[in-house]
């Protein structure tokens, strides 16, 4: 698993799925299940860099104004539905957070958070091993696994920023947001 296969893992399943996040978790899983043990941890911790890098202000601001407000939990599950929409779409939000107009979104598709993802290894680990303590060992292999420092370099190096990615916003401020974030304002808020 290296992070090519993990973004060809999240798209071809989000094409299967014909565009469906629930459906598109269910194949993920399945498919990710199939892989050996050690995979599966990769790609878990692949999804961590991503999830940690877009971990940033603005992204934040758009994640607060597309889900008429959104703390840290709503946050995480926003990182998520982004990593799920796809490699080009994560990239290019990275580099301009208001591009995510400019999503092919469906017009129902409305809520802009993937919970499922967060657990995506997980569940796909215990039907990968299916024992009574699958959930142990997952947790078990997954505390002492990383990623050697040329795979997360790898990673990271691809990842270009808007300059101002950690811009400080209010969210009590609707000025701040619009002018922050103006097309996603427009359209959402």
């Amino acid at each position: 698993m290296n992070k090519n296969e993990f973004w060809e893992l999240i798209q071809k399943s989000y094409q299967e799925a014909n565009w469906e996040t629930d459906k598109q978790m269910e194949i993920l899983i399945n498919k990710l299940s199939e892989y050996p043990q050690e995979e599966i941890l990769k790609f878990q911790k692949i999804y961590e860099i991503y999830a940690e890098e877009a971990n940033r202000k603005k992204i934040h601001a758009a994640a607060h104004i597309m889900a008429d407000g959104c703390e840290k939990e709503c946050f995480e599950k926003f990182i998520g539905w982004l990593i799920s929409r796809g490699k080009e779409p994560y990239l290019n939000v990275l580099q301009n957070p208001d591009s995510i107009v400019d999503l092919d979104m469906p017009y129902e598709d409305d809520y802009y958070e993937n919970e499922e993802i967060l657990e995506l290894s997980q569940e796909a680990f215990i039907k990968k091993i299916k024992t009574n303590n699958a959930i142990d060992i997952y947790f078990e292999e997954k505390k002492d696994f990383k990623l050697d420092s040329k795979e997360v370099q790898d990673i990271v190096a691809e990842i270009s920023f808007d300059e101002d990615i950690n811009a400080d916003w209010n969210k009590n401020d609707e000025e701040s947001l619009k002018t922050l974030l103006p097309n996603i304002y427009e359209k959402f808020w």
